[in-house]
């Protein structure tokens, strides 16, 4: 399976390679002495924002902040401490090539951090790029808004804002993401690929609204998705295609396709509700796709199809109680 974010390679490999032309390093101890962060500069250690850092005082015509500290003995942080990143609709607002071991930790204390008008809101590549993204919106990125590639990481307590593409895509083994939120997303609320990764814990899953296309897009194998909802998108509630993964807990109500639709094998549903959908309800099938009970499916219309809608449907057989 091809995961679509290979152009994001060859753009990684050429900045490893050249620095951006006229970036510093910046960050609170570089060499000893504390560097304020201006638009494109590098991040080479740890760095709470302030009010006296550029990066902060207007608009980034390319690159809000590059995090690459590959000298580092330990994985940096990167905290936004309640400031705005803001772009002119062009680079990256905070791209994490190399957060140190274990990856970078972008968060924000003193309230929620923004990342404004950027091309792409939050980027990062490789095994030790990312390692925590908490208490971040991002706002109005042209393309998407949270895209990472990664090994095992976690993102908490973030919100993406009218993505012109995906508003959080992402892949990697083992991550996790809760309490996170994609709203008016121009295709996938959340786009979600590779394995064994733990989306949504409960009360406090992931939650896409009013996208254009499909709220959550998932693919891969051994997904534990807990507790999503999603309401009011364009196409599919929730599209589900894998092996051996969990639903449970989830509901789809007022979207424009199917609530809850996928195929795969060796699934585990349970307690998930989709309602008032365009098209089906609740309706996965496939090679030992099973109904732990508690699905739910109310007021599915079926307009664009020729077959009645299916309320509630798990593997050819009405849900379970």
């Amino acid at each position: 399976m091809k995961w679509p974010l290979s152009p994001l390679i060859l753009l990684v490999a050429t900045l490893v390679g050249s620095l951006p032309a006229g970036a510093k390093p910046c960050g609170d101890d570089v060499q000893g002495q504390n560097v304020p962060c201006e638009c494109g500069d590098v991040v080479a250690s740890n760095v709470v924002l302030e009010d006296d850092d550029p990066v902060v005082q207007a608009p980034c015509s390319g690159d809000g902040l590059v995090v690459h500290a590959s000298g580092a003995t330990q994985g940096v942080t990167v905290d936004l401490h309640g400031k705005t990143l803001r772009g002119t609709g062009n680079g990256i607002g905070l791209w994490v090539l190399a957060g140190g071991p274990g990856g970078a930790r972008i968060v924000s204390t003193g309230g929620s951090g923004s990342i404004v008008n950027f091309r792409d809101g939050v980027v990062g590549h490789g095994a030790d790029s990312l390692a925590l993204l908490d208490g971040v919106v991002v706002a109005q990125s042209a393309r998407d808004g949270v895209r990472v590639e990664a090994g095992s990481y976690e993102i908490r307590n973030t919100e993406a804002r009218d993505s012109g593409r995906d508003g959080v895509a992402v892949t990697g083994t083992g991550y996790r993401l809760s309490a996170a939120r994609a709203v008016r997303s121009g295709r996938y609320g959340f786009y979600i690929m590779g394995n064994d990764a733990t989306i949504g814990v409960p009360g406090a899953g992931v939650v896409a609204d009013a996208g254009a296309g499909e709220g959550i897009n998932l693919m891969g194998m051994g997904h534990h998705l807990i507790d999503c909802g999603a309401t009011g998108n364009a196409e599919d509630g929730v599209h589900l295609y894998g092996m051996r993964l969990e639903i449970r807990g989830c509901t789809a109500t007022g979207n424009g396709g199917n609530g809850i639709y996928g195929m795969g094998g060796t699934w585990q549903v349970a307690g998930n509700r989709a309602d008032d959908n365009d098209n089906n309800g609740v309706l996965v099938y496939g090679m030992n796709v099973v109904d732990e009970g508690g699905n739910r499916g109310s007021g599915n219309r079926g307009l664009h199809q020729r077959s009645p809608a299916s309320q509630c449907e798990v593997s050819g057989r009405p849900c379970e109680p």
